[in-house]
C-alpha cells in the first residue's frame, strides 16, 4: 500500500510539471514562458491572441493554449457558392501531415538516414540483404537482386531535372553535354560528344543518362519496361510490375493523392473532395454543424466556432453571379 501511495504522488508531482493546464487531466499546454496558475495560463506576455505566443513542437495555439496537433481535424474545401469554393490549409506542425481531415504525425519528417538505410515508422532500418520478392518491397532508393535489396544509389546522387542534351552535375545543375546542344537523339540512344550513340548496355548511374524509355538498372542502361505498361488506378509501375500504392514503402514523396507518412504511402481521400458549409471532410464529407462541441478546435474543425456545446460553421455562402 506504502507502495503505491508514493508511485502516487511521484504520478501527480510529474503532471503538475508537465505544465499541463490545468495540471491534473488537461487537455493543454501553457504557451513557451507561461505557467498555469489556478487552470489558467498566466506570466508575462498571458494572451488569447496566438499570434504573440509560441506552442512547444508539434503542438497548435488555441484561444492562447496550446494542443497536441495530432489527431486534431484538419483542412477544408468548401463549396461557398456557385463554381466557388474555399480552402483552410491547417497547420500540423512541422513533423505533422493532413491525412484525411485529421494531422497525422509523420515520424520519420525530419529524420536522416544513412545511404543503406530507410525510414520506418521513425527508424532507420538497414535495408540492404533484406529479403524481397521485387523493388517494391525495398524502397524506391533500393532494387531487389537475387532475392536481397541492394541499394541503388539514388541518394548518394545528385537530383536534377535535366533536359536529354544535359547531364547532371556532381552539384545536383544542369549542364550542356559536350558537342550535342543542337543534337537530337531518339528513343534508345542519346548524344555522346555530338553523335547520337546507342544506350544498349551503356554504362550508367542514372536514369537520365540512359535516354527515353530506358532506366539505369545496376549500373547499366536497361529498357523500361513500364514503357507501354497500363497499371489500375492508385497503382505504381517498377521494374514491369503494378503494385497498389497504399502501403508502399516511400521517401519523403508518393504520388497525389497519396501522402508519404511514417515511410508509407497512405492515401488522403480528403484530398480531392469539396464539401458542403457545415461539413467538413474525415475521408468523406459529413456534417459538423449543430454537433455536440466543448472545444471547437478538437471537436468541430477549421473555420467552426463552438457555441453554447454546439458546432457552428463560420464560413458563409457567397453571392455569384
Amino acid at each position: 500500500m506504502r507502495g503505491r501511495l508514493v508511485f502516487l504522488l511521484f504520478l501527480l508531482c510529474s503532471l503538475a510539471g508537465a505544465e499541463r493546464c490545468p495540471p491534473i487531466f488537461g487537455d493543454s499546454e501553457c504557451p513557451l514562458g507561461l505557467v498555469c496558475t489556478d487552470g489558467k495560463c498566466t506570466g508575462e506576455g498571458a494572451s488569447e491572441n496566438c499570434d504573440v505566443l509560441t506552442c512547444p513542437e508539434n503542438m497548435r495555439c488555441f484561444n492562447g493554449r496550446c494542443y497536441p496537433t495530432e489527431n486534431l481535424p484538419c483542412n477544408r474545401n468548401v463549396l461557398v457558392g456557385e463554381n466557388a469554393a474555399r480552402s483552410i490549409v491547417s497547420d500540423c506542425g512541422i513533423h505533422g501531415k493532413c491525412v484525411n481531415g485529421r494531422c497525422v504525425l509523420d515520424r520519420c519528417a525530419g529524420v536522416s538516414c544513412g545511404l543503406q538505410e530507410l525510414c520506418l515508422d521513425g527508424v532507420c532500418t538497414n535495408m540492404t540483404d533484406r529479403f524481397c520478392l521485387s523493388s517494391f518491397d525495398c524502397g524506391p532508393t533500393f532494387d531487389c537482386v537475387a532475392n536481397k535489396c541492394q541499394d541503388s544509389g539514388v541518394l548518394s546522387r545528385p537530383i536534377c531535372s535535366c533536359d536529354p542534351d544535359q547531364v547532371c552535375g556532381a552539384d545536383g545543375t544542369c549542364a550542356p553535354r559536350p558537342k550535342c546542344s543542337r543534337v537530337f537523339c531518339g528513343p534508345g540512344a542519346v548524344c555522346v560528344d555530338g553523335f547520337c550513340s546507342s544506350t544498349e548496355a551503356l554504362a550508367c548511374s542514372r536514369d537520365d543518362e540512359c535516354g527515353a524509355e530506358r532506366v539505369c538498372r545496376s549500373g547499366t542502361c536497361a529498357p523500361d519496361l513500364c514503357v507501354g505498361k497500363r497499371c489500375p488506378p492508385d497503382h505504381q509501375c517498377r521494374e514491369g510490375e503494378c503494385r497498389l500504392l497504399q502501403g508502399l514503402l516511400c521517401h519523403g514523396e508518393c504520388p497525389a493523392p497519396f501522402e508519404c507518412v511514417s515511410g508509407r504511402c497512405a492515401r488522403n481521400e480528403c484530398a480531392r473532395k469539396v464539401c458542403q458549409l457545415g461539413e467538413t471532410c474525415d475521408g468523406f464529407c459529413q456534417r459538423v454543424e449543430g454537433r455536440f462541441c466543448s472545444l471547437a478546435i478538437r471537436d468541430c474543425g477549421e473555420g467552426f466556432a463552438c457555441e453554447n456545446n454546439a458546432c457552428r460553421d463560420q464560413l458563409k455562402p457567397v453571392a455569384t453571379k
